[in-house]
């Protein structure tokens, strides 16, 4: 059996001033920016070399749930399905739109879905060039849409039904359905062409072949729910509610834990955790802040 690598983790920095729970950020990596959205209706910009300097860019009167790059504009999904554009070259809120019923989970280039089960997407692939929202919408889940990520063919939906949904990314029509967790799918990642792996509310991790639908291997992860994964080519991250964040390889052998008592990690729920380049990451959590990490990996 080969050794596991010897992994350092060191904490490098901090990004405080939210008030409260922080849901969502959005990394730049090529102008090391970050945006974050929190339950307090704030979205803040930081240098990522600057933790100290953040600037609020947008204020509302109702929770942030999720946040995306779009281009040159900032997508912020609301409590109440109202999807708000900044534009970054200004830093100015040019529009609000109400797209959804209910909180918005999730916001890509071409797509939305959240609590009313609704997958907005394009009409056309035409329709979507400059990432603009179509009017199409369809009723994907009887439940929350919670997740997506996307392939080179096909995008992903996780759903508070339990399923995971493969979609055409050129028609929007179902593929394939993946059944096996035991409740809300929060989060996706695809490990390679063939393989995706979720986690969700059941605390578990499972590995899926595409090929077939089926799961092949399943880990329990977490002791509460998990809200997240983040792999970057070599390192999966997952995170959860128990205040861990768990470093796994791609064959799901546990690598280290990040706690409160070894790392001085975060007191609460850890919403998000997303790598920023091959050895740096970031995670949001209850607790009101935000961590960069370094990944070491010792010969």
């Amino acid at each position: 059996m080969a050794r596991r690598p010897d992994i350092q983790i060191t904490k490098v920095a901090q990004f405080a001033g939210h008030k409260d729970s922080i849901y969502d950020f959005v990394l730049d990596a090529d102008t090391r920016t970050m945006y974050s959205a929190c339950a307090g209706g704030f979205v803040v910009k930081w240098d990522i070399d600057n933790p100290e300097e953040g600037t609020m860019i947008l204020q509302s009167g109702e929770a942030f749930y999720s946040i995306a790059k779009v281009e040159n504009t900032l997508k912020v999904g609301s409590r109440s399905g109202v999807i708000y554009t900044v534009d970054l070259a200004t830093n100015v809120l040019v529009e609000t739109t109400q797209l959804h019923q209910g909180g918005v989970f999730f916001i890509g280039n071409k797509y939305s879905g959240g609590e009313d089960g609704v997958l907005l997407r394009p009409k056309t692939i035409a329709d979507s060039v400059g990432g603009h929202f179509g009017k199409n919408t369809m009723l994907l889940a009887p439940d929350s849409l919670r997740c997506a990520i996307e392939s080179e063919d096909s995008l992903f939906v996780g759903a508070s039904d339990n399923i995971i949904y493969e979609l055409n990314k050129s028609t929007y029509e179902v593929k394939q359905k993946l059944m096996g967790h035991t409740n809300s799918v929060f989060a996706l990642a695809l490990i390679d062409a063939s393989t995706l792996v979720s986690t969700g509310r059941d605390g578990m991790i499972r590995a899926w072949d595409l090929t077939i639908g089926k799961e092949v291997y399943s880990v329990p992860a977490h002791e509460y729910q998990a809200k997240s994964l983040s792999y970057n080519g070599e390192i999966l991250l997952s995170s959860s509610m128990d205040k861990t964040i768990k470093v796994w390889n791609r064959e799901l052998e546990l690598l280290k834990v990040i706690d409160i008592e070894r790392y001085n990690g975060h007191t609460n729920c850890i919403n998000k955790v997303q790598w920023l380049d091959d050895d740096t990451f970031v995670s949001c959590s209850d607790d009101r802040s935000i961590y960069l990490w370094k990944v070491e990996i010792m010969p």
